[in-house]
């Protein structure tokens, strides 16, 4: 519940710096800073990127204050934004002449809550208030736990309640495809949540690790990933100068300032031992303590060092709310009823445990984690026969391959296309490799290890900007070297996963023998020895993904 209090207003600061200095000038009295504004005016939307990434207008209150103002209203957003009319008439009939009345916290909000950060009491009820007239005004947001934050920020550099108001309808009603900057459905948030966890996967693998290997959910981790800079995450300090560049650039510069905590946050706890408690409170405590570790000038260095594509990360999000949407999750659902990350309490396998299956599904796409994995074979149940395998795992994609040898060695592959690619005719007649980037190798005893594409990791790879249709949609020879995209390839007399220059696994028809050597597309070293005896094989699929084959699930996706 939220308790509004006329009583509040009383701390009111009646002499705020906004209101200060109608009959001086302001040149004289502080040059810098305007001349500094004046550039603000007079730059285009580029030059005001560079010039938030520089911290240009953190040097004074009213510099900042006028900057949102100005920055905010060059958005472009729908023809007609509530303004400061529509404000006092929501306001009034909201709360009236009423001393204190208490409203039901607004749906958009679940279980968020409102940072104070330097408000006093005047300022956190006008926060209510805010809010209060948002959830009236706005019925269509079902979920949007950012938002008490953006207020409670936002109102600390606003004349009074109806402009902070308007400015936050403005971020609402911002109507740009090519950027946004909330997410205003539990659908959408949740989606970005998987994103984030994708991006994660990609370019702070050490802090996917950590998390993956805590007790805690991964993806109740990363449901809290935007509150780690908006909501109390992040002091004041940092969260304004994330904010400063977040009103020009949008959602994207969060998903680079979150990835940095992340990894940050691996180098703090590095020297400790595994951490099997609460990690999101790990982590809100480091970042609590955040100034200890890393200045807000080298944080967003770092966070703008991570080169991201706007278009493949819209790519990611369209794939991610594709899957939830089949996991039963709609536009206008309000809160998390359903529950998204999958339980391997009850996992049965002879190869792995339910801790080490936990760890492979961390690492597969987030599109695909949502769903349970499902036995398609095994060499215990179905025998040892290269025939019975296609048999059983054709039809589905993607699979998980899992091999233990007789020597106890646990190693495999997440494989993203379907073994019956391997009939379609090629240039050269029947196609040898096939497959996509997302494929990848690892090992889990006696060390736990991962081999991915080793082009992802290529120095220039993350400045390309290729197009939509990525190159893990393309065949190998269309734009790598044959040699280092050799992804998967099956025969009558064996199968191969990674090649060029040697073979990450190539198992005989026998599900027998089997080898391992160090190959170009991955990089990788041997999975196990060089020459091995396979004990049991077991190919898992996704448990929504039965005959797997639709667009949706062949809808590839560049990992930035």
């Amino acid at each position: 519940m939220l308790t509004i209090s006329e009583a509040d207003n009383r701390e009111k600061n009646l002499s705020p710096e906004m209101e200060y200095g109608q009959f001086v000038d302001w040149v004289k009295i502080d040059p810098v800073s305007a001349m500094i504004y004046q550039k603000i005016l007079n730059s285009d939307h580029k030059q005001l990127k560079g010039m938030a990434r520089a911290g240009c207008w953190s040097r004074t209150h009213t510099l900042r204050a006028k900057a949102y103002h100005h920055i905010i209203h060059s958005i472009n957003c729908r023809s007609i934004t509530p303004d400061r009319e529509v404000y006092q008439q929501l306001s009034g009939e909201l709360f009236g002449e009423h001393k204190v009345s208490t409203h039901p916290l607004p749906d958009y909000m679940g279980d968020s809550f409102i940072p104070i950060y330097c408000l006093n009491k005047a300022g956190l009820n006008s926060v209510k208030k805010i809010l209060l007239c948002i959830g009236s005004h706005f019925p269509d947001i079902t979920f949007c736990p950012v938002l008490p934050a953006l207020v409670s920020l936002l109102l600390h550099y606003s004349v009074d309640e109806a402009e902070c108001f308007h400015s936050i309808c403005r971020l609402i009603a911002y109507n740009d495809p090519a950027r946004h900057f909330l997410d205003q459905t539990f659908l959408g948030y949740r989606a970005s949540c998987m994103t984030f966890g994708d991006l994660a996967n990609k370019f702070c693998n050490s802090g996917h690790k950590l998390i993956t290997t805590s007790n805690q959910s991964f993806f109740d981790a990363y449901s809290d990933w935007i509150t780690w800079i908006f909501g109390g995450g992040l002091p004041f300090e940092y969260a304004t100068r994330v904010l400063d560049v977040y009103l020009l650039e949008g959602y994207k510069v969060l998903y680079r300032v979150a990835l940095t905590l992340l990894a940050e946050y691996k180098v703090a706890v590095a020297s400790k031992a595994s951490h099997n408690g609460d990690i999101s409170l790990d982590i809100n405590s480091f970042l609590e303590n955040i100034t200890h570790h890393i200045t807000v000038d080298k944080l967003l260095e770092k966070a703008f060092n991570i080169h991201l594509s706007q278009k493949k990360i819209d790519l990611l999000l369209a794939a991610n709310k594709s899957t939830l949407m089949q996991k039963g999750i709609t536009i206008h659902q309000r809160r998390q009823s359903v529950h998204i990350a999958v339980d391997f309490d009850s996992f049965g396998s002879s190869i792995v445990t339910g801790q080490e299956m936990r760890i492979v599904w961390s690492w597969i796409p987030e599109r695909f984690a949502l769903f349970y994995p499902i036995m398609l074979f095994s060499t215990r149940e179905h025998g040892r026969s290269l025939s019975s395998f296609y048999s059983h795992v054709e039809c589905f994609e993607p699979t998980v391959l899992l091999i233990r040898t007789e020597e106890g060695e646990v190693c495999g592959a997440f494989l993203s296309s379907d073994w019956s690619e391997r009939n379609k005719p090629g240039s050269r007649g029947t196609r040898l490799f096939f497959g996509t980037g997302e494929c990848f190798v690892f090992t889990l005893h006696p060390d736990t290890e991962r081999y991915e594409w080793a082009f992802l990791h290529m120095t220039d790879i993350a400045k390309e900007d290729l197009p939509l249709s990525s190159f893990l949609s393309l065949s190998p020879s269309q734009q790598h070297p044959l040699s280092a995209s050799m992804f998967m390839a099956g025969g009558k007399e064996r199968i191969i996963i990674g090649g060029g220059g040697g073979q990450a696994l190539c198992i005989e028809a026998d599900l027998l023998n089997g080898r391992t050597e160090r190959c170009d597309t991955f990089e990788n070293s041997p999975l196990c020895r060089e020459h091995f005896k396979i004990q049991c094989l077991e190919v898992w699929g996704i448990q929504s993904s039965t005959k797997f084959t639709s667009a949706s699930s062949k809808q590839s996706v560049d990992y930035i």
